[in-house]
């Protein structure tokens, strides 16, 4: 093989999307063939589109090889990649075979999870439906004790401010706040400290003071804050986002991902490795499979799968060469 060929071919997860007709697609109603699955958006303003133009090459030119063999297009922005707008899109570019999605979030970010495909936070909170996306009120107390509340983004009115937000959720967790006396829980503000408003930055992975009020901030997925007591501990405050069950953050901007999968955690006092949660450790990061590049909003791999439905090849990044590609689609369909 010419790309990336896979020691252990592992099992190529299914699922069940959306095709740019409306029709429903599942990977494993292609046994038997050559599947090719990559993973796009029709935003993206270069690298999707060298992907999506090679594959195109790959499939006017698979001639004898045509019923052996089906092309997927995952998208990584289903807000955007509706089947109205795939459809629109495809027909424009003449790409002709499939281009899956999904309008719920939720079913897109596990196909993501289970293909080690990883989409940065930014791209997320901008791109998918509000569902499964959170927002969290932080509190960092005078006697450096903490509070934590994540409120989901789909239950928020349309429109809402980030004082909104900062109301419901404090009623839902039941804990008083009423910052026009600078009480929150069981501690009020008074001349020898107060509170300050923080807003967490996503890019940096950091709290940093905020200058306007909760009322002049309107709320989007991700949107997290934080009231901290003046004088207290702020290496205490828990992060304004994290990968929610995944292990936890790292890297910043958009090379920030989950470093372990849900099932993993930290080995320890050791930040660089997983282990499944209580056991031990396999020395090797869960991520190391998607074998990828990082590029515009998501890591950049195209993957090859057999007939026995397996991963055998992968291309990474943006930089193969669509013949090279050709000729191993063709040799996994003679064997």
């Amino acid at each position: 093989m010419l790309g990336t060929e896979y020691k252990d071919p592992p099992e190529a997860p299914d699922f069940t999307l959306k095709n740019q007709y409306g029709e429903s697609v599942s990977l494993s109603e292609y046994g038997g063939r050559i599947i090719v699955v990559a993973f796009i958006y029709t935003s993206c303003p270069d690298v999707c589109l060298v992907i999506s133009s090679k594959l195109h090459y790959v499939n006017q030119n698979l001639g004898g090889y045509d019923d052996n063999v089906e092309i997927l297009s995952v998208t990584i922005d289903p807000a955007r990649d509706t089947t109205s707008h795939l459809s629109e899109w495809t027909q424009t570019m003449g790409f002709e075979w499939g281009h899956l999605t999904h309008e719920r979030g939720s079913v897109m970010q596990t196909v993501w999870d289970d293909w080690n495909v990883v989409v940065d936070a930014s791209h997320i909170a901008n791109s998918l439906p509000p569902e499964g996306a959170h927002n969290r009120f932080t509190v960092l107390f005078p006697d450096n004790s903490t509070l934590q509340i994540d409120y989901p983004y789909e239950q928020l009115p349309t429109g809402a401010k980030a004082d909104e937000f900062a109301r419901l959720a404090f009623e839902r967790d039941n804990t008083t706040m009423d910052m026009g006396i600078g009480v929150i829980g069981n501690f009020t503000a008074n001349s020898s400290w107060s509170w300050e408003l923080h807003r967490w930055e996503s890019s940096e992975q950091v709290w940093t003071m905020e200058q306007s009020s909760l009322s002049e901030i309107s709320m989007t997925g991700f949107n997290h804050f934080a009231w901290v007591a003046s004088g207290s501990n702020i290496s205490l405050l828990p992060p304004g986002e994290d990968c929610m069950g995944h292990g936890w953050i790292m890297g910043s901007g958009a090379n920030a991902h989950c470093m372990c999968n849900d099932g993993w955690e930290r080995d320890g006092d050791d930040w660089l490795t997983c282990v499944s949660e209580g056991g031990q450790s396999n020395g090797t990061d869960p991520h190391e499979k998607s074998l990828g590049e990082y590029e515009v909003g998501h890591s950049t791999v195209t993957f090859i799968i057999d007939k026995q439905q397996r991963k055998r090849v992968a291309y990474s990044g943006i930089n193969w060469d669509a013949d090279d590609f050709l000729q191993d689609v063709k040799a996994l369909a003679d064997e």
